[in-house]
């Protein structure tokens, strides 16, 4: 089962995989709005103003750009050699196992001066009878096989976008599926912080009044950490941003033999990391790899803690005597103590851990993100700017307070024996 469940949680992600193409536009520049609408009829629209999608004839099925995206697997953003250098997508299901799933699904472009619209069911080309509008309370009885893309009206030239609206199919998902608005706010939120200038705007219709919230944060994963962090702050924002190439042995299909062969290919990794040290204790760090949560960390994670271990122990190191830290070493825990920290990284079709994308495998990844923010961090530690250095200095007393606590506590505990 592509989707993982059946139940709210399949309903949700097949719910992330229609808005992440929207994301994925925004990501390459294209749109900078999406709507997403709870309609009271159980059904779900999602609404941007991107590009809108291919409508031309993709030359190696006979298809329209439209029916391959929502009838092909994995066609998604990779259509038309326009594919996103970084596209998210959940389990990489792409839209046309969502179309399988619905049971209706129609989709309108709006693109070349004109609104073309497509209707599936159970993924399924059909044309549905709306002469009389969509009926709520059975959208999917009258309807003839066959359909195709087709023109139903006119707009500005430079009007531009795709809305996706569709049933999920009760024969397949759990009676009491239901589509969590809570989690749509918190997933919502977390992409507009991730995507600056991205406004998103959920719209609730399912109960007796509209229930409305947007989110739009221009200020980026340095605002995300401000709302993230539980305590006031000891140093402000510090951003680690920066891309590195590596190379990646992928299989590819060789159309000589038709078998599949290794070849070596150049990838392009960008990382952008946001961090801060508060008053308190708690560590917040979360990671994301092309927008997408990466609850369990993985190598990006890991080139971030490596670097924040080596630059800062060299760093008291250097200031042992100042710092009265004798010898004893940093520990990660002393550095994470009341950090807050976004870590960021987009590359192209990212390794992962197991399908559901909880832990980037990619292992060139932690090298450069080490590289990214040892690179930023000794610059700011090197700088001459008074506020740089009160502020590295700060963080260098707050890191060997929290490693003589911990010897402390240790030291006590051992006694206590």
């Amino acid at each position: 089962m592509y989707i993982g469940s059946t139940d709210s949680r399949g309903l949700m992600h097949c719910l992330w995989e229609i808005i992440d193409n929207s994301v994925d536009e925004a990501l390459g520049g294209h749109g900078d709005s999406i709507d997403v609408v709870l309609h009271g009829d159980g059904s779900v629209e999602v609404r941007d103003s991107a590009r809108g999608l291919p409508i031309d004839i993709e030359p190696r099925t006979g298809l329209t750009g439209v029916e391959v995206i929502f009838t092909k697997l994995h066609a998604g953003g990779k259509f038309g050699g326009g594919a996103y250098s970084s596209s998210g997508g959940l389990h990489g299901v792409g839209a046309s196992v969502v179309n399988a799933l619905s049971e209706r699904l129609d989709v309108e472009v709006d693109r070349d001066g004109a609104t073309w619209a497509m209707s599936f069911h159970r993924g399924v080309p059909v044309r549905f009878d709306d002469s009389g509008g969509v009926r709520p309370d059975n959208p999917h009885e009258l309807f003839a096989d066959g359909s195709e893309l087709h023109k139903i009206g006119k707009v500005a030239k430079k009007k531009t976008g795709t809305r996706v609206r569709y049933w999920a199919d009760p024969q397949i998902f759990t009676r009491d599926a239901d589509f969590l608005f809570d989690q749509l706010v918190r997933r919502a939120r977390q992409t507009a912080f991730l995507v600056p200038g991205l406004g998103i705007r959920l719209i609730d219709e399912r109960g007796d009044e509209p229930v409305q919230q947007e989110f739009r944060y221009e200020g980026g994963i340095g605002e995300f950490v401000e709302y993230l962090a539980p305590d006031a702050e000891l140093t402000q924002v510090w951003r680690c941003s920066g891309r590195r190439a590596f190379k990646e042995t992928v299989p590819v299909l060789d159309e000589a033999s038709g078998h599949m062969v290794s070849q070596e290919v150049e990838r392009s990794c960008e990382v952008d990391v946001a961090l801060r040290w508060g008053t308190g204790y708690e560590t917040t760090v979360q990671s994301f790899v092309n927008i997408i949560a990466t609850p369990k960390g993985g190598t990006h994670l890991a080139g971030f803690e490596q670097a924040m271990t080596k630059v800062l122990r060299d760093r008291v190191a250097q200031n042992a005597r100042r710092l009265k830290a004798g010898k004893d070493k940093l520990e990660k825990d002393d550095i994470l103590a009341g950090l807050t920290a976004i870590v960021t990284v987009r590359l192209p079709e990212p390794q992962f851990e197991g399908q559901t994308k909880e832990v980037l495998g990619t292992p060139a990844v932690r090298q450069i993100v080490s590289q990214v923010v040892q690179g930023a961090l000794n610059e700011r530690f090197d700088s001459s700017k008074r506020e740089d250095k009160a502020a590295s200095n700060t963080v260098l007393e707050k890191v060997v307070s929290e490693m003589k606590a911990r010897i402390s506590a240790r030291a006590m505990k051992e006694t206590a024996r």
